[in-house]
């Protein structure tokens, strides 16, 4: 009985050590290279929470201060979520200097808190109470705002 209670110890120590080997590893590992410099580049500073995949070959980053960032399967950002945080000056960067100076000047105070990439340009959404969706071309013409959105 005691050798069965000490094999069963060692074998629960040795899951537990595996565990904790692979929750220390470079969480950066399987990203894309392009993720991995957009990464150094924005968020030297920040710690990566997650990272998953999905069957489309998307990888969804979410970084501890909240922050998700969805990437393709080149590396290249598809969407920024800053949730709450608003977006910083070097991500400000990466839009069409016209988005910026229309947020600015038409919805002076607003912060925004997500920019999606899409066929058409870019979706940008400014924070809550009342979030306003907008739409601007590749160039940062806008298009229109989106009334229905969230």
């Amino acid at each position: 009985m005691k050798n069965f209670m000490k094999i069963r110890n060692l074998f629960f120590n040795t899951l537990v050590c595996a565990a904790l080997t692979a929750c220390t590893g470079d969480s950066t590992s399987g990203l894309p290279s392009g993720a991995k410099s957009f990464l150094n580049k924005h968020f030297s500073d920040v710690e990566i929470s997650n990272v998953e995949s999905d069957d489309d070959s998307d990888v969804e980053v979410t970084l501890e201060n909240s922050i998700r960032i969805r990437f393709d399967r080149r590396g290249t950002w598809e969407e920024i979520n800053t949730k709450k945080n608003g977006m910083s000056e070097s991500l400000k960067k990466l839009l069409p200097n016209q988005i910026n100076n229309y947020v600015s000047k038409n919805y002076p105070g607003r912060v925004i808190r997500k920019v999606e990439r899409k066929k058409y340009g870019y979706e940008v959404t400014l924070n809550k109470p009342d979030p306003v969706v907008l739409k601007f071309t590749k160039g940062g013409a806008f298009i229109f705002e989106d009334e229905n959105a969230q």
